[in-house]
């Protein structure tokens, strides 16, 4: 009789700690960078599919968000993330560019992330994310965000010389096509840098720029709009190899819900950011006819010109796939 009560007091402190262990690798806390600061809109798309991550996964699966710019430079985070510093960042292609040329063309396709998906556009870019940086690409929030011109000064036709503009890696080759000087700054530098005219425009995203209180030193807008946004949802490699099966299924049933979310919710912020400049008296520069095929056909050869220098055979694989 006591030889039974020991194997069973034994067995169930087995119990009681495998149920801890599990309990314990069961949770996963996973921490998170992004290249805006977290009242973005950016970041708030974002914390759309972290809130949903953690809502069906039981909150097995939470974020922590170790900060945004202020924490790790934009230009940086990509580096922090493939040394398991972070285990996901929130970053556009234009911040990765120099550990990857190919993503400079991510902002060239002319099709949503879900149709992407369908084309085989996703699973390329996946692929080569993965085997040159050692990083997941798990998919893109805010897709169809097109980019335009902000300027203080007014212009006639698409010439930018005499221009200062403000630049990311994104559309500076577009910039200097166009004539202009292209100027490099952090966005949080932006609002002094119009004031004191060290910079006569930028360019941006149709969403955001009233988050940062920009439309209060520029006057016009630039139309139409070229481009269109990258910011995409990374994971460390490491990091989803370690995650088990259903967890790798639930990132995946999430992203896909959040890109088309995310797009809907984009593109009427978009048209609410066009009436409020409209609004506060913001001039609309549309080009037409002639000139607009003239501005987004240098829009694209800037683009493509550099990425095939920098990658040649990718660059024309690339071209292909986004064939329609």
């Amino acid at each position: 009789r006591e030889k039974m009560i020991r194997c069973l007091y034994i067995f169930v402190c087995m119990f009681l700690v495998l149920v801890a262990f599990c309990n314990e690798t069961a949770a996963i806390s996973l921490k998170t960078i992004t290249f805006t600061t977290k009242n973005s809109v950016w970041s708030k798309n974002f914390e759309i599919f972290t809130d949903m991550i953690e809502k069906e996964s039981d909150r097995t699966i939470t974020f922590q968000f170790v900060g945004g710019p202020e924490s790790i430079p934009p230009f940086e985070q990509i580096e922090a993330l493939k040394n398991g510093v972070v285990d996901v960042a929130l970053l556009p292609g234009a911040y990765f560019v120099p550990q990857l040329p190919e993503a400079d063309t991510m902002k060239l396709s002319p099709y949503l992330p879900w149709e992407e998906r369908d084309k085989g556009i996703y699973q390329f870019y996946q692929g080569l994310i993965s085997d040159k940086l050692g990083i997941y690409y798990l998919g893109k929030i805010t897709g169809g965000t097109r980019y335009h011109f902000y300027l203080k000064k007014h212009i006639k036709k698409p010439d930018f010389k005499g221009l200062k503009i403000r630049v990311t890696p994104i559309y500076e080759p577009f910039v200097r096509a166009l004539g202009g000087t292209a100027v490099t700054l952090a966005p949080g530098e932006l609002y002094i840098a119009l004031e004191r005219g060290v910079v006569d425009g930028f360019g941006w995203p149709s969403i955001g720029v009233t988050d940062l209180g920009w439309h209060e030193v520029i006057k016009y807008v630039v139309y139409p709009g070229f481009y269109q946004t990258d910011v995409c949802i990374l994971i460390n490699l490491k990091t989803w190899n370690r995650l088990d099966s259903n967890a790798k299924r639930l990132f995946h049933s999430v992203i896909e819900k959040t890109e088309r979310h995310s797009y809907e919710l984009s593109q009427q912020m978009a048209n609410d950011e066009k009436v409020f400049l409209k609004n506060r008296g913001i001039g609309v520069i549309n080009f037409s006819g002639e000139e607009e095929e003239y501005y987004l056909k240098n829009a694209d050869k800037a683009a493509w010109d550099r990425i095939s220098v920098k990658s040649p055979s990718n660059a024309l694989r690339i071209k292909q796939l986004f064939k329609k």
